[in-house]
């Protein structure tokens, strides 16, 4: 299966970098996916580091970039990330296949999977913060239907376009677009090909996507660094403390199953267990508050 994932050159330069890699490292150890990814930037060593391991390189945009950087310069909208929107140019850029698979950097392929058997006629997707809340899907991991995603971008496009183009959507995103215009045409993709962190160990998962608090989070949680300055680095803190069992149970395992492959990577992943452990100590009895995990876009 032709797997897609996108990045930009900000992107490459720091842990979503070190993300892709480990992304595409777990990928060659499963077999059975032919990596592209979609690149926005200057050429680096990152790129070179891609291309010497297999990865197709493409230098792309969005069609749009040129209404992006327009509103940024006025004030009045601010992307993420270039990298974000990337995402939704693999439908515009594939001309071979009919159905790709398409992940967020922050990803590990945890056992070979019969991708190929998932025929949608739009695409699947699986659920975000709840794994039983199917109203709102994370687009960080989808099985794509490319001729159905070229049929529909015209519209989509037009869709995004609005609204960027209104100051109160200044910081609207590709997931959220993704989910207002194909509301009730996606198909459900079994959680387990997109299972988070935060939720309990599952040895039949398939890919693991750290959505939301990566290592290098954790990593700063534990050393008591983790800033509290915004509501995302405080809900990053609440989602690990919350189901810090699960986290514990996660690093754990994968830092065993690195050592032969990622010396380096595993030891990050058995030190960030172990500071989870203790930070489970001090913490024990407080009330955290998850009710934002209870999100639904549609109500």
């Amino acid at each position: 299966m032709r797997w897609y994932f996108v990045i930009d050159e900000g992107g490459s330069l720091g842990p979503t970098g070190e993300d892709a890699k480990t992304a595409v490292r777990s990928a060659k150890a499963v077999g059975g996916l032919e990596p592209v990814m979609l690149y926005y930037g200057a050429r680096n060593e990152f790129t070179g580091w891609m291309e010497i391991n297999g990865v197709k390189v493409i230098d792309a945009a969005p069609s749009f970039i040129g209404k992006l950087h327009e509103l940024e310069a006025a004030g009045t909208y601010r992307a993420h990330s270039i990298g974000h929107w990337l995402r939704v140019a693999v439908p515009m850029l594939e001309r071979e296949r009919e159905f790709v698979l398409y992940t967020d950097c922050d990803v590990m392929f945890l056992k070979r999977v019969n991708w190929e058997a998932f025929r949608p006629k739009v695409f699947m997707a699986a659920p975000e913060f709840k794994k039983d809340n199917w109203a709102y899907f994370n687009a960080g991991v989808m099985v794509l239907n490319i001729p159905s995603m070229q049929d529909s971008y015209p519209r989509f496009e037009a869709h995004i376009l609005h609204r960027i183009s209104d100051p109160k959507w200044h910081n609207y995103d590709d997931e959220v677009a993704l989910n207002e215009v194909y509301k009730g045409d996606w198909e459900r993709l079994d959680p387990r090909l997109n299972w988070k962190p935060y939720w309990a160990y599952d040895s039949g998962a398939g890919v693991l996507h750290f959505h939301g608090p990566k290592l290098h989070v954790i990593e700063m949680m534990v050393a008591g660094k983790w800033p509290a300055d915004n509501p995302t680095q405080i809900q990053f803190a609440k989602m690990v403390d919350g189901h810090i069992d699960s986290y514990i149970a996660w690093l754990r395992q994968i830092g065993d199953r690195l050592q032969m492959s990622d010396l380096g990577l595993a030891l990050r992943m058995q030190d960030a267990a172990s500071g989870l452990l203790r930070r489970k100590a001090e913490i024990t009895g407080r009330e955290i508050d998850m009710g934002f995990m209870n999100y639904s876009m549609f109500g």
